[in-house]
């Protein structure tokens, strides 16, 4: 009995501890007492929302359902607002958004809803298999904005339905919005600094560990080269400086991530610190991560994933911390194969205006579930 006990906690230790799920409900579009002003979907697209009370099919919860009407006109990635008709909600450490959403019948386009939060805060898109179901969509929120001060009053939500292509049109029903925080989100995690971007490679003059991307963008280049002593890094001496192309662009990669750090394979989140000098050609300014990893010698095993884009148009004052959660199951194989290998790539996304534009970079980190020994614990 002993023995099956002490293996039970190590499973506990090495996974993490957990805490319980917790759950937010936000509205089902039901008239109560608490509603304090009109539900609306509007801006870009969007014809007409309202809350109506359909039968065939049944809303998801209670009765009601919020109905949002959606023309592209020819235009695509036409951006709205839904403002919140109750009194603002507090979503301080919720993990997900869940939204059921039912297209009719004779809607059309591609059938994905991108959800956002205030601050720039991009959830990313979710899609619907079929129309004339409902389906419940999820939006994943990372740590650090799940603890943002904005996450205690939320009373707007934005982004795009349907987005594409620019003759989509119908109608999209959504209903039962909550938020919730899992049970498997671990309860004690770690950061491990990465790249603090101080020193220079003595031949690209790039941040040691750090170049152009194998598309062939802007080679980055060392802050205090560029700035002198204006900016202050948010770790070490120095930091990282890339630049944007005309549009999207595979901007600056890894040069041997194995090397500068050997547990890729447990990596949850990856994140880094972001500030721009002055306000952004164009107005817009958003970076994803892309990881690959693959063996030398062959492309069969060759892996690519993309992250959701994060905005930092606002980060003209202070640095603003960026944060991926990432799944690194696909890439494991590779990781652990002697001649595997791992990189990670960041994009950016602009106006061509912003072509050139200085981003500065600092405090690469990873988050790992955090390990205690089981040596170090009193069992008996």
């Amino acid at each position: 009995m002993k023995k099956g006990f002490l293996f039970v906690l190590a499973l506990l230790v090495s996974s993490g501890v957990f805490a319980q799920e917790e759950k937010v409900f936000i509205t089902g579009f039901e008239d109560t007492e608490e509603l304090t002003g009109t539900w609306t979907w509007t801006g870009g697209a969007f014809k007409e929302s309202f809350v109506d009370y359909p039968t065939n099919p049944k809303p998801v919860e209670g009765d009601a359902a919020l109905i949002v009407s959606y023309d592209n006109a020819g235009s695509e990635w036409q951006y709205g607002t839904l403002n919140l008709a109750i009194p603002p909600v507090n979503l301080t450490g919720m993990r997900e958004i869940h939204m059921s959403v039912y297209f009719t019948p004779e809607s059309t386009g591609d059938f994905a809803i991108r959800f956002d939060l205030p601050n720039g805060n991009i959830l990313g898109f979710d899609y619907v298999s079929k129309v004339g179901e409902w389906e419940e969509l999820v939006y994943k929120i990372d740590r650090k904005t799940s603890a943002a001060s904005f996450m205690s009053e939320i009373s707007s939500f934005y982004g795009f339905i349907c987005p594409t292509p620019g003759t989509a049109k119908g109608e999209a029903w959504i209903d039962n919005i909550y938020a919730v925080r899992p049970a498997n989100i671990p309860a004690e995690i770690e950061e491990v600094l990465v790249y603090g971007f101080n020193e220079a490679d003595p031949t690209t003059k790039a941040p040691t560990g750090w170049s152009k991307s194998a598309e062939e963008s802007y080679m980055p280049e060392m802050l205090t080269e560029l700035m002198g002593d204006t900016i202050t890094p948010t770790e070490g001496t120095d930091a990282m400086v890339m630049h944007p192309y005309s549009s999207y662009v595979l901007n600056i990669q890894t040069t041997d991530a194995l090397k500068a750090f050997n547990r890729w394979a447990e990596v949850i989140e990856i994140q880094f610190d972001v500030r721009i000098p002055e306000s952004v050609p164009g107005s817009w300014l958003q970076s994803r991560l892309v990881l690959r990893s693959g063996i030398t010698g062959s492309t069969d095993f060759d892996v690519s994933e993309d992250t959701k884009e994060i905005g930092y148009a606002d980060a003209t004052s202070d640095w603003k911390t960026l944060l991926w959660e990432v799944d690194m199951t696909n890439h494991i194989s590779n990781i652990k194969d002697p001649n595997g290998w791992f990189e990670v790539v960041i994009s950016t996304n602009n106006d061509a205006s912003a072509d050139g534009f200085d981003v500065f970079i600092d405090n690469f980190r990873v988050t790992v579930p955090k390990v205690t020994d089981v040596n170090d614990w009193s069992l008996f």
